[in-house]
């Protein structure tokens, strides 16, 4: 456990103007209340406050402000609007990371990416280098509730490595980018390598997965609002560090004006696993695309029409899976290696208004396509 050093606690009370630092005997036990308004004070604050206020900091260009090891049991509070200046670099804008910590969006408060600045409709695939969003990388045992985040970039939550963590209505409001189609790649939640993460009550509105499980286990999603983006994503699968995805549920969600609904994704030649997948009580409207996707032949980013067994998709539930498709989409597309996809339970689908594929193969009962 990190505790507040009596030199840091000194210097802080003076800095900050709080009062009298405790006796060396009551450091371990004392809780310090800092409010920040310069990115400046940032590293010194966060070293010796257990209930900090970040509050309308402007982040130099090129910088993250770093809330990463906080102390332990730390409540972090963002007030007002965050905003960051403009340099091409991959990011993060944000990082936090620690143990019990608490991270509350005040009423009113915004993180302000700006992301027109960057916006080319390449995303992270190419022109300027964009830098990625809010890094909850190492958080555990920890909540992080009414976080908004304006114009991302390209990508806006990172999970990674971290465990029992829940995210509680956060907004990602990328509304901004549909304009030209300039956004690009701006996943709201990118989970991997975590246990235990919860995101309930998410509202997104962005230009490609509201959530990509990558890898992970025992990830839940509920309650959630996707606008304009490519659905509610298992991977793409395969070809990482790790690529075990096991035990996810997603449920009661609805998917709006999106590319797709439901999406599973495994990558052409790759070896993963995955496993224990739900998707239940998801409402679909206007997909333009296809209502449930599941396909297991990706290849740098694009389907290559030819599906692989080495990342086996097993014990998957769909249920209760209903909505509409424009008339140019499909309403269901299901493309598994021979043998790679088993242990399927299907009930209460209902899409409707796309056309019936005849792509689909090694389809299993008793699923349809």
């Amino acid at each position: 456990m990190k505790y507040i050093t009596e030199s840091a606690l000194v210097a802080l009370t003076a800095f900050f103007g709080l009062a009298s630092a405790a006796p060396a005997a009551d450091i371990e036990s004392r809780s310090v209340s800092c409010t920040v308004t310069s990115y400046t004070n940032v590293a010194a604050a966060k070293k010796a406050c257990t209930t900090l206020v970040i509050d309308s900091v402007v982040v130099p260009a090129g910088d993250t402000l770093d809330l990463t090891d906080l102390l332990d049991g730390t409540k972090l509070t963002f007030k007002g609007t965050i905003t960051f200046g403009y340099k091409e670099w991959s990011g993060p804008l944000v990082s936090v990371s620690g143990s019990k910590i608490t991270v509350v969006g005040a009423s009113g408060s915004m993180f302000d990416g700006d992301g027109s600045r960057w916006w080319d409709g390449e995303g992270s695939n190419g022109g300027k280098t964009k830098p990625k969003f809010f890094y909850a990388h190492n958080l555990d045992d920890s909540t992080i509730t009414g976080v908004t985040l304006k114009n991302t970039p390209v990508q806006g939550f990172s999970i990674n490595s971290s465990s029992n963590l829940s995210l509680k209505t956060i907004t990602i409001n990328n509304k901004d980018g549909d304009t030209d189609e300039l956004g690009h790649n701006t996943d709201a939640f990118d989970v991997g390598s975590s246990d235990t993460i919860t995101i309930d009550g998410a509202t997104v509105y962005n230009q490609d997965d509201c959530l990509a499980v990558n890898s992970g286990t025992n990830i839940v999603f509920k309650n959630g609002y996707c606008s304009g983006g490519h659905g509610i994503s298992i991977g793409s699968v395969g070809g990482r560090s790790d690529n075990t995805v096991d035990t996810v549920t997603i449920s009661d969600s609805t998917i709006v004006d999106s590319q797709n609904g439901v999406r599973i994704k495994t990558v052409y030649g790759a070896t993963g696993t995955v496993k224990g997948v739900t998707y239940s009580g998801i409402t679909l409207k206007a997909i333009t695309k296809y209502g449930i996707v599941i396909e297991q032949d990706y290849e740098n980013g694009s389907p290559t029409g030819t599906p692989t067994t080495g990342v086996p998709i097993t014990d998957l539930t769909i249920s209760n899976v209903k909505g509409t498709v424009s008339s140019s989409g499909t309403d269901i597309y299901i493309l598994c290696g021979s043998g790679a996809c088993s242990d399927w339970s299907w009930s209460g689908v209902s899409i409707t208004g796309g056309k019936t594929s005849s792509s689909c193969k090694n389809v299993p009962s008793p699923a349809s396509c």
